[in-house]
């Protein structure tokens, strides 16, 4: 399997903005067309494409805490923020989600960060908690905006 993250530019966010979750995931992420717009005026987020075999897959946003503008207790310190994560319904299932997940891992150590941190819509059918536990992270206790907050620490 060949799976490649390359950074959203204009030609590669008109290849991605019709990717979909299915439509019993509709309602736990926004569709990529808001994506991407509320990412093109989001200077804190690093965007990449997801490619399998060099087909459009996913998306994933990442935030660095370190260089947000505004300090935000949103963030756990030193960890790497998922801000989104989708893969298309005709990936899902191949173990995309999984590479996703170890990219954020990877990208957080690249980059001197101590983990990563997400939240998810855990009271939601068809939510990715179990994705996430399946990759070592854990809940903090606490809940934002009605998710619920996961950590993945690099030991």
């Amino acid at each position: 399997m060949s799976i490649s993250f390359l950074k959203i530019n204009g030609h590669i966010a008109e290849e991605v903005i019709k990717l979909a979750v299915g439509t019993n995931q509709d309602h736990l992420i926004a569709t990529n067309a808001e994506w991407l717009t509320q990412a093109n005026f989001n200077n804190d987020s690093i965007d990449f494409a997801i490619y399998h075999s060099g087909q459009p897959a996913g998306l994933i946003s990442l935030i660095d805490p370190r260089i947000r503008a505004i300090p935000d207790d949103h963030f756990q310190p030193d960890h790497l923020y998922v801000w989104r994560l989708m893969i298309d319904h005709a990936f899902q299932g191949k173990g995309i989600g999984n590479k996703a997940v170890n990219f954020a891992k990877n990208y957080a150590q690249l980059v001197g960060l101590s983990g990563v941190s997400l939240t998810t819509m855990d009271n939601e059918q068809g939510n990715a908690k179990p994705l996430y536990l399946a990759n070592g992270f854990t809940p903090t206790g606490r809940r934002l905006e009605d998710e619920i907050e996961l950590i993945f620490s690099h030991d």
